[in-house]
């Protein structure tokens, strides 16, 4: 579905060509899949929050009209990483921006731009994290009548007020966009170790014929970076960035003995699941009654001990049933550092 002039760009960025997201959904591409959404974004941190310390979403929403659209607002929900079926609006943090007015166009993702909506400040308390304080963000643009009159609101576009006709779709309504990535640096020491991953799985409800699950791991192997990769590399304090967002440029990372280039690491990776009622990733197992909504789960994720300082690892964590992706996914980036 893409009907309306108000888009969140999936693809915003992308270090390997143009951008081509003109807003039609289901988002087919898997450079970068849905799921990691470049024009949604914490800062500070990008995808991580802090007990005490504000934070804000920035959300950058592109409108292929002509023309300014006036009094448009955006809601952001937040909660901790999920593979799977998207958690309940009620147990979602939630925030809403004020009403703007969003210029012809997509901009750009700098924090000033006319596009690009700040909310907050959101200040985490201890029981808003788990883990490292990896969040995963769900943004939802709309109009009202109110707010657009004389003109009627973007066709598709709803504000989201309750959980009735599960309300999360970012792969099916345009006005939506959700960004669920992980950073995690690794020195050459911790490799020798397995890397460890924490998220939480969570299945379809159970009905009355069980559906048959796997748990899929999928490596990106492309030339040059994803957009969602370059976005949040080029941002850390550690890594010096020669280029531009919407082109390849070089990643550098900062050593004690000057700077290594980031590049793809070696291959393959080795996977182990740690999730009760699931045997493991690329078995299959069912949901029955018994088993909960929400499943803890813990990747071990083995890299080659001899990887070198600057190497990437970037690899989705994704639920299937028998036919189809189930939900969203989880991508992870383990950087190999000094």
């Amino acid at each position: 579905m893409g009907e309306g002039n108000l888009y969140v760009s999936v693809d915003y960025g992308r270090a390997t060509g143009p951008a081509v997201d003109d807003g039609t959904r289901p988002w087919t591409r898997e450079d970068p899949p849905f799921w990691a959404n470049a024009s949604i974004w914490l800062e500070p941190g990008i995808d991580k929050a802090k007990v005490g310390q504000p934070s804000f979403i920035h959300v950058r929403v592109s409108n292929k009209s002509q023309q300014e659209m006036k009094n448009v607002q955006v809601q952001t929900f937040i909660f901790t990483p999920t593979v799977g079926v998207p958690v309940t609006f009620n147990d979602c943090i939630k925030n809403n921006g004020a009403k703007l007015g969003i210029p012809s166009g997509s901009g750009t993702n700098a924090a000033d731009d006319g596009n690009v909506v700040k909310i907050g400040p959101w200040t985490p308390v201890p029981g808003d994290l788990k883990g490292d304080g990896h969040m995963c963000l769900i943004a939802n643009v709309f109009q009202t009548e109110e707010g657009s009159f004389p003109l009627p609101p973007d066709p598709g576009s709803h504000e989201i007020v309750s959980q009735d006709e599960n309300p999360f779709n970012p792969n099916g309504d345009s006005h939506q966009c959700q960004r669920n990535i992980q950073l995690l640096p690794a020195t050459q020491q911790a490799i020798q170790q397995p890397v460890k991953v924490v998220y939480t799985t969570r299945p379809s409800s159970p009905t009355v014929h069980p559906r048959a699950y796997q748990i899929k791991m999928d490596l990106v192997d492309i030339d040059g970076f994803t957009a969602d990769e370059l976005f949040i590399l080029s941002r850390q304090r550690e890594i010096e960035f020669n280029g531009s967002e919407s082109k390849d440029g070089e990643l550098r990372l900062k050593t004690s003995w000057g700077t290594e280039r980031i590049a793809r690491g070696p291959r393959p990776l080795s996977f182990d699941l740690k999730a009760e009622g699931i045997p493991g990733f690329g078995q299959t197992f069912e949901r029955d009654a018994k088993m909960p909504q929400d499943i803890p789960s813990e990747l071990e994720v083995q890299i080659d001990p001899e990887a070198p300082v600057g190497s990437l690892h970037t690899f989705d964590i994704t639920l299937h049933d028998e036919k189809e992706l189930v939900g969203s996914g989880l991508r992870v980036m383990v950087l190999v550092t000094e």
